[in-house]
């Protein structure tokens, strides 16, 4: 039988882990969502990174302002006003900010894949493990060339298949942590 404070705590964690379900629940769709239409997921996550870019502009200017006598005033304001224009060009630049992260993307995968393949041979800390993180970086040098290869056409959907799979597995691994939670509570109370 259970006792009082053990099924308190089965109560707690059912109804705490309930909101993390639901929240991966959503993440999994929105991934998959993403996945099967990355053009536009490509365009709401760059016009979301154009809004973020503009209020972050905002209130750095605001906060520049409140400690105008604290040194530093001037390149706070000018930072603030680079984010409010960076985010303003890329609202209403939709396209063109796209090819950049794009590109960008192809040039940073293909840095870190040299960069890892490099430390897969040059630190090999985890001799075992080196092929591992060998493998690991030719699979992002080949996906960072094949992004350029198809440059620009790779703007379309590049993004929107990342940001994807990044809130698959994010849903997927906050589902897999909720339900081992909720197992271990419930061996617990029993």
């Amino acid at each position: 039988m259970i006792s009082p404070p053990e099924l308190q705590l089965d109560v707690h964690v059912k109804k705490s882990t309930g909101w993390i379900i639901a929240l991966s629940i959503a993440l999994i769709i929105l991934g998959i969502a993403a996945i099967l239409l990355p053009g536009i997921a490509s365009a709401f996550f760059t016009s979301m990174i154009g809004w973020i870019t503009l209020i972050s502009g905002g209130v750095m200017i605001v906060q520049s302002f409140q400690s105008k006598p604290v040194r530093g005033f001037w390149l706070n304001l000018l930072v603030g006003i680079a984010y409010a224009i960076a985010g303003c060009y890329i609202l209403f630049n939709l396209g063109a900010a796209l090819l950049v992260l794009t590109f960008t993307f192809g040039v940073l995968f293909i840095a870190e894949g040299i960069y890892t393949i490099i430390m897969a041979f040059t630190n090999r800390a985890g001799h075992r493990m080196s092929w591992l993180v060998a493998l690991n970086g030719v699979v992002t040098l080949i996906l960072g060339i094949m992004v350029l290869n198809r440059f620009p056409f790779s703007a379309i959907w590049l993004i929107g298949l990342y940001m994807g799979i990044s809130l698959l597995m994010s849903g997927t691994s906050l589902l897999v942590a909720a339900l081992a939670i909720r197992r271990s509570a419930a061996r617990l109370s029993a």
